[in-house]
């Protein structure tokens, strides 16, 4: 029978020498530069997370310090030669002059009391005595308060040496004794590397998929990832597979994640009640499952955002199907995705229910993707033409025809197509009776308006027009619902309370087909100035919209008054609309001056003049911050009847 002992792998290959150490450069070589130009402190602090080299560390000093081999002829002017008396006797573990202590089990007055008497003592055969105390946190607030004194003016052959992995435990009082040293987690590819060296020495084959995930298991923590390694080598032997140790480990496939967002995309609920079964069957713990599906999450929002997966710590093969399975996902439905994962984990393990709680967050993300964005909602409001159109229910057949006045309203006229003439007009020859309409006629937008014949007598006045109403996003819709059919598809329920043969949505009807009053008689020398503009407005907020839209949506909310000397008078609701307009006046006269309607129209400029009586909060411009986007929906959501609708019709709630 062999006398050779059996050491784990974290043991058999624990570093020796400074440059032996993992991800740990920074703390290695202020420590050797110490030893080379004699600068050692008398206490220092080792902090960091487990099985990170904190304990080893300090190890390798206590033995670089007591080394009796010149500084000279060592490798790198500092580490321990391992060859001396001194090293030898400490690699057997024979060393009088090197003492560890762990404080969680001496941890009382008495020990620190205890520990006082002993550094009298001087080392024997060596320069220094090193006390290295592991998990010194444990130590009582009583036992702090008595090694402060020694701790601050020790005898000048001792060193101490602190190790801990919750600094922040420790008595400050301490801590401004002690040089301190953070050692760091320990990044995946490090661990795989060392893992690669060792499986040559040993003689041992594993893919990189193997070892990345034993890597990965580690957490961050060397010593780890060799108790894991250990775990593969008893299972699998001297080859290990991927799919051998995903069964060993107990972890969950990255298949069966992939699955999860393949069944994301297809909106599958069903196969999402299925994976939550066929993952507790195989017996995985699903605070692990949800931890791995937000790691999955974040990796598909790495391939989708950056232009190489570096980050993402896979095999390349790996890389490429992540690559590959973002093409269904935005940003936004990542990141979304993210966030619900995150918060599920977090709340897991607070259950009762675990299994109906990860069921109801993988459906939310199943269905997370029929979201709409309300800002390109709100935007395709906007851009649809103004024309309000009455409902069927509400047309009214036309008025009997009345003899049209002689001279004939310009193009942006009241859709008032019938009025009756002045009482003092001649009357007019006599034209045939016409029937009503069989079916109501849709209103045209004020640029297809016919212009109405002309009469018999030169005496009447013309019927005054009143201007174009602006184009709101208010009235950007029509009475039939046809505005939220463009923008979310026909509606699949309407609205109980609905009057009969309209929608929830009808706007109330149209001027075109009310009777209307007669106008007063007025004389020829008082009529109104005609305004071109009016009439060829909205086709000239159409054209600069296509070419400049945030000046388009902001035009929008302007109202043409009047159009004298060559200028075109504005009404806008606040300053900085008249200031933004004002510096763009060249450009929209242009864009004027380029449209057929007034090509014959001399237009030297614009005015704009501030009408408090416009609605100001539906021309604040587009948003910009959150808590702009934030006011802008509120706002829209009040005032704008489309957009209440559909915050009660879908019962949703803005995401940003």
């Amino acid at each position: 029978m062999s006398d050779k002992r059996y050491l784990v792998t974290a043991r058999k290959y624990r570093p020796r020498r400074f440059d032996e150490l993992v991800a740990q450069e920074h703390v290695t070589e202020t420590l050797r530069n110490a030893i080379r130009m004699n600068r050692l402190a008398h206490a220092y602090l080792f902090s960091g997370p487990r099985g990170v080299g904190k304990t080893t560390a300090a190890r390798i000093l206590a033995k670089a310090i007591n080394c009796t081999t010149p500084l000279s002829e060592r490798d790198g002017g500092a580490e321990p030669c391992l060859v001396c008396e001194h090293c030898r006797t400490f690699e057997e573990g024979r060393s009088l002059n090197v003492i560890e202590i762990d404080a969680a089990s001496n941890n009382r007055v008495d020990d620190i009391r205890d520990l006082r008497e002993t550094v009298r003592i001087p080392p024997q055969g060596a320069r220094r005595k090193v006390y290295i105390v592991d998990e010194v946190h444990m130590l009582s607030t009583a036992a702090f308060n008595a090694l402060l004194k020694t701790l601050e003016e020790p005898p000048p052959h001792v060193l101490f040496i602190f190790a801990t992995t919750e600094p922040h435990k420790v008595l400050p009082t301490i801590l401004s004794r002690c040089q301190r040293f953070d050692f760091r987690r320990i990044a995946v590819p490090e661990i795989v590397t060392r893992l690669s060296a060792i499986c040559e020495e040993e003689n041992i084959r594993a893919d990189e998929a193997s070892l990345l995930l034993i890597a990965r298991k580690g957490d961050g923590a060397l010593r780890d990832a060799l108790s894991v390694f250990d775990q593969a080598i008893s299972l699998c032997g001297s080859e290990i597979t991927y799919s051998e140790l995903v069964q060993a480990l107990g972890v969950v496939d990255i298949d069966r994640y992939f699955e999860v967002t393949d069944r994301i995309a297809a909106r599958d609920m069903g196969g999402m009640l299925q994976l939550v079964e066929n993952a507790i069957r195989a017996g995985h713990d699903l605070q692990e499952f949800m931890a791995g599906l937000t790691e999955h999450l974040r990796n598909l929002l790495v391939a989708r955002t950056m232009e190489h997966t570096e980050l993402i710590e896979a095999a390349e093969a790996t890389r490429l199907r992540y690559a590959e399975a973002v093409a269904p996902f935005s940003e936004m439905d990542l990141l979304r995705l993210l966030t619900l994962g995150s918060h599920a984990e977090t709340t897991l393990r607070d259950s009762i229910q675990p299994r109906l709680k990860i069921e109801t967050i993988l459906l939310n993300m199943a269905m997370i993707a029929l979201g709409a964005d309300l800002r390109e909602a709100l935007d395709k409001i906007d851009r649809l033409e103004p024309g309000p159109t009455p409902g069927p229910a509400e047309r009214k057949p036309p008025a009997p025809p009345r003899a049209p006045a002689k001279t004939p309203p310009p193009p942006a006229a009241s859709p008032r197509r019938n009025a009756a003439p002045p009482a003092t007009a001649p009357a007019p020859a006599k034209e045939p009776e016409r029937k009503p309409p069989q079916k109501p006629q849709r209103a045209r937008p004020p640029e297809s308006a016919e212009p109405a014949p002309p009469a018999p007598s030169a005496s009447p006045e013309p019927d005054p027009a009143p201007p174009a109403p602006p184009a709101s996003s208010a009235q950007s819709f029509d009475a039939g619902g046809n505005m939220m059919d463009a923008v979310f598809g026909k509606p699949t329920l309407q609205r109980d309370d609905a009057p009969s043969g309209k929608t929830a949505l009808q706007a109330p009807a149209a001027e075109a087909d009310v009777a209307a009053p007669d106008p007063p008689e007025t004389n020829a020398a008082d009529a109104p100035n005609e305004n071109p503009v009016a009439a060829a407005w909205s086709e000239l907020l159409e054209h600069i919209k296509k070419d400049r839209i945030n000046l388009g949506a902001m035009l929008q909310h302007a109202q043409p008054e009047g159009y004298e000397e060559e200028v075109i008078r504005l009404a806008v609701p606040n300053d900085f609309h008249r200031r933004e307009l004002t510096e763009n006046g060249d450009y929209i006269v242009a864009q004027a001056k380029s449209l057929t309607a007034l090509a014959n129209t001399p237009i030297r400029g614009i005015h704009c003049t501030v009408r408090e009586n416009l609605n100001a909060a539906e021309a604040d411009g587009a948003p910009e911050t959150d808590k702009d986007i934030a006011l802008y929906i509120e706002r829209k959501r009040k005032d704008n009847p489309v957009v209440r609708e559909i915050f009660e019709r879908f019962d949703v709630e803005p995401a940003w």
